[in-house]
C-alpha cells in the first residue's frame, strides 16, 4: 500500500492542485458583480386622501381673555389727630360699603374743644392790648404836639412798633384758632368717596395716634380689570383706544366695559402685556375675583372656514400640489364649535381633510375631493 502511495504520489499532487485552482475560479465568479439589465419596477402605488376646497368667509373674531379685578389704588385709613375713640360707625368694617362723606369713626373732641377756647382768649387779650396801645399812642400825640409842634414824633412815643407787635399777636391767635378748629373738624374721620372696607380692627376705646393707619379702604369707582394679553391677541385686537369689552363674572350678569390704556412694560414673569378695563357697573364686581373678558377684534372678508381635523400641529396642515403633499403654516383666528378660522392661505389643489398615517413632504397622493364641509358657508363670528 505504500508502495502504491509512493508510486503515484505526483499525480495526488497535480490532482489536488486543479482541485484548489478550479474552487478559486468558481468563488472569483460569484463575487463578480451582477452585469445583466435591470428590469424595469412598476410605478409606486400613490395612497388616496381626502381633500377639500376650503370655505372663504366673513370673519369678525372676538377674543376671549381672563383677568382679575384690582383697585388702582389702596386707601389707608390715618387719624390726623390723636385721641381715644368714642365712636366706631357699623358701616367701618371689613366688607361694608360706605358713602362719601359718611363718619367711619370719632375721636374725642374734648381737648381739641379747649384749644379753640384758649386761642380765642389769647386773641381777645392781643386785642385788648391793641387797643391800650392805640389810645396810649393818641394821648402821646397830643402831648407831642402842644409841647413841640414843628417836631415829628418819634416812633416810640408814638408806640408804632408795639402797636405792629400787637397786630401781629392777633394774626398769631387767629391763625391758631383756625388750626385748633381744624384739628376738632379732623377728630371726625369721614369717608373721602364711595368705597368698600377692606379691613380694620378698631373699636370704642382705643387711643389712635397721628399718622398711624387704623385700617384701608378702596373707591368703588377705582375698580378696574388687568388681563394678561399676548402679542398675537394684541395683532387681532388691533387699536385699543376705547375699545369696548364684554366682563363676564362669575356670578351675575354680563356687565359692559371699556379698554382704558395698556400696561407700559411687560408682565416679568410671563413677558405678556396688560390690559386694563374699566366697568360701566364697578359696584358688581369684587377686588380680586376672576373674570371673563370678551373683546371684538379687527373684522376681515380674508379667512377661510376649515375643520379642526385638518391640522397636524397647532398651526400646520397640509395641502396637495401636483400629486404631492406639501405642509402650511396658518394663521388662526377663531374657533367655532366645530370648525376652525384661519387666514386666507394658499391651498394648491385642495386642504387634505385628515392627513395619512405615513405622512411626509413630497408623498405621492391620489386626491379625492370631499364637498359635504364646503357646502356649509356663511359669516363666521369666533372667539379665540
Amino acid at each position: 500500500m505504500k508502495t502504491f502511495f509512493r508510486r503515484n504520489a505526483g499525480a495526488f499532487q497535480l490532482v489536488f492542485v486543479i482541485a484548489v485552482v478550479g474552487s478559486a475560479i468558481l468563488l472569483s465568479a460569484s463575487l463578480r458583480p451582477d452585469t445583466s439589465p435591470v428590469r424595469p419596477q412598476a410605478a409606486a402605488s400613490r395612497v388616496s386622501v381626502s381633500v377639500m376646497e376650503p370655505v372663504p368667509v366673513a370673519f369678525e373674531p372676538r377674543v376671549k381673555l381672563n383677568g382679575v379685578v384690582e383697585a388702582r389704588t389702596v386707601t389707608s385709613v390715618v387719624p390726623q389727630v390723636a385721641g381715644r375713640v368714642v365712636e366706631v360707625s357699623p358701616s367701618f368694617r371689613p366688607g361694608a360699603t360706605v358713602l362719601t362723606g359718611e363718619v367711619l369713626f370719632v375721636i374725642d373732641p374734648s381737648d381739641y374743644e379747649l384749644a379753640v377756647d384758649r386761642t380765642l382768649a389769647e386773641i381777645e387779650i392781643a386785642r385788648s392790648e391793641l387797643a391800650r396801645l392805640e389810645a396810649e399812642a393818641a394821648a402821646e400825640r397830643e402831648v407831642w404836639k402842644s409841647n413841640y409842634p414843628d417836631r415829628p414824633i418819634p416812633d416810640l412815643i408814638a408806640r408804632i412798633p408795639q402797636i405792629a407787635a400787637a397786630k401781629a399777636r392777633i394774626h398769631s391767635g387767629e391763625a391758631a384758632r383756625a388750626a385748633a378748629k381744624l384739628d376738632l373738624e379732623r377728630t371726625v374721620v369721614l369717608a373721602p368717596s364711595n368705597a368698600r372696607i377692606l379691613e380694620t380692627q378698631l373699636d370704642v376705646g382705643q387711643v389712635v395716634r397721628v399718622n398711624t393707619a387704623v385700617g384701608s379702604l378702596f373707591s368703588t369707582d377705582s375698580l378696574e380689570i388687568a388681563v394678561p394679553v399676548s402679542a398675537d391677541e394684541l395683532r387681532r385686537l388691533g387699536p385699543l383706544a376705547d375699545r369696548r369689552a364684554l366682563i363676564l363674572p362669575p356670578t351675575g350678569p354680563a356687565i359692559e366695559g371699556t379698554v382704558v390704556r395698556k400696561a407700559a412694560s411687560l408682565d416679568e414673569r410671563t413677558r405678556l402685556a396688560t390690559l386694563f378695563v374699566a366697568s360701566e357697573n364697578p359696584a358688581a364686581l369684587t377686588l380680586g375675583e376672576f373674570v371673563a373678558i370678551e373683546i371684538d377684534g379687527i373684522p376681515t372678508d380674508n379667512a377661510f372656514r376649515l375643520p379642526p381635523a385638518a391640522l397636524t400641529s397647532r398651526d400646520k396642515l397640509w395641502v396637495v400640489d401636483n400629486g404631492q403633499l406639501v405642509e402650511r403654516r396658518v394663521e388662526i383666528l377663531g374657533r367655532e364649535s366645530n370648525t376652525l378660522i384661519v387666514a386666507a392661505f394658499d391651498s394648491a389643489d385642495g386642504v387634505v381633510a385628515v392627513p395619512p398615517a405615513e405622512v411626509r413632504a413630497g408623498l405621492q397622493v391620489e386626491p379625492i375631493l370631499r364637498t359635504e364641509f364646503a357646502s356649509s358657508r356663511g359669516v363666521a363670528g369666533a372667539s379665540k
